[in-house]
């Protein structure tokens, strides 16, 4: 069972209001208020939308390329099919850790369980998606498999695994050669309705993120990146403790879960997934080219540089491990940075951090 940070977040006594705005460029970085607010402002501007809008977008260019190699199946068209399959999925792990808002929109079936399995439970869903995708090719129903099909589906059946699977595979035989896999494409038509379909509906699924975070959430109206910089958010909380907890759960996650060991496997793109992970941690707290103040230079501006160098260096054995392709001192890596997102980084920011941790996914 996985640790959940379940807390409040408030600034502490120490952010004495003296300034109300941000820090602007050549402008002195101090921890206030107003400097905090954009620095959130920045990263989700800067980092959580484009990351949601770089998955979305990936989606589409793989959902292209399946158009093009069903048109004319071919190895070169597999070829460009499994390398946009794999971007698409590098974006994935980019947008994963922020798994609230958009992507965590119901406590019951949220979005995001329907893009990745693995992420629900631990649970490694290939022999089901093997046998539901050849169900699916041998079954003489006329059941058109348009995205609305798969859309209906519970989690287990759709996402990136079973495009992984088809992609990947050939489902007679599970044999990865590239002209087996063609040729069964060409011999079984239906598996290219099976993957149009599939691919339709993680595209849903991936705009649906993205309107949410910048036009409408939930039918409130309200993007909720304005519902979020407002700290009008679903369940109560404030921004910070939402953006933290998630970071958090998932570094959690990815070291409780053995995730890289588990996942892509077919692809073998495990380890590209993790540093498209490290990356984007690593700009929510460095900032991207567009940021003026970094939730780094807030910290230390507070006096607290060496909170934020104990994160860099264990952001930093992270990338050793990821370049050595090693799995124990990566998840060792990972569970430091968890450790972080509950300590240094709240400390390091003055910030006044109340836990309950509990068991739980």
């Amino acid at each position: 069972m996985l640790k959940s940070v379940s807390a409040w977040l408030c600034l502490g006594t120490c952010l004495t209001l003296a300034s109300c705005g941000g820090s602007r460029e050549n402008d002195a970085v101090a921890l206030t208020e107003g400097s905090l607010s954009l620095a959130l402002e920045q990263l989700v501007d800067g980092t959580i939308i484009v990351a949601s809008e770089q998955f979305a977008s990936e989606v589409s260019d793989f959902n292209n390329s399946v158009d093009s190699f069903c048109s004319a199946p071919d190895e070169a068209g597999l070829s460009q099919l499994q390398t946009d399959w794999k971007t698409m999925a590098d974006s994935w792990y980019r947008l994963l850790p922020f798994n609230f808002g958009p992507l965590f929109d119901d406590t019951v079936f949220p979005v995001y369980q329907f893009v990745d399995s693995y992420r629900v439970r631990g649970t490694n869903y290939t022999a089901t998606v093997r046998s539901n995708i050849q169900t699916l090719i041998d079954s003489e129903s006329e059941t058109e498999l348009g995205s609305s099909y798969f859309d209906g589906l519970t989690f287990q059946y759709v996402g990136l695994l079973p495009l992984e699977v088809v992609a990947f595979e050939t489902s007679s035989d599970q044999s990865q050669v590239a002209a087996d896999i063609v040729a069964e494409f060409i011999q079984q038509p239906r598996k290219c309705e099976v993957m149009e379909g599939l691919a339709g509906s993680v595209q849903n699924r991936a705009d649906y993120v993205v309107n949410g975070w910048t036009l409408d959430h939930l039918e409130s109206g309200t993007s909720y990146r304005d519902l979020f910089l407002a700290g009008d958010l679903d369940d109560g909380s404030e921004p910070l403790t939402a953006l933290i907890s998630a970071v958090q759960s998932y570094l959690d996650y990815l070291q409780q879960r053995d995730t890289v060991s588990n996942v892509a496997a077919l692809s073998g793109n495990a380890w590209p997934e993790m540093q498209a992970s490290i990356d984007v941690i690593t700009e929510l707290l460095e900032g991207s080219e567009s940021t003026t103040v970094s939730l780094f230079d807030l910290m230390e501006s507070a006096g607290n540089s060496a909170d934020a160098d104990t994160v860099r260096s264990n952001l930093e054995q992270a990338n050793d491990a990821i370049s050595d392709q090693d799995a124990t001192s990566f998840n060792s890596m990972a569970a430091a940075l968890d450790g972080n997102f509950k300590r240094e980084i709240p400390d390091g920011l003055d910030v006044s951090l109340g836990i309950n941790f509990s068991d739980g996914d």
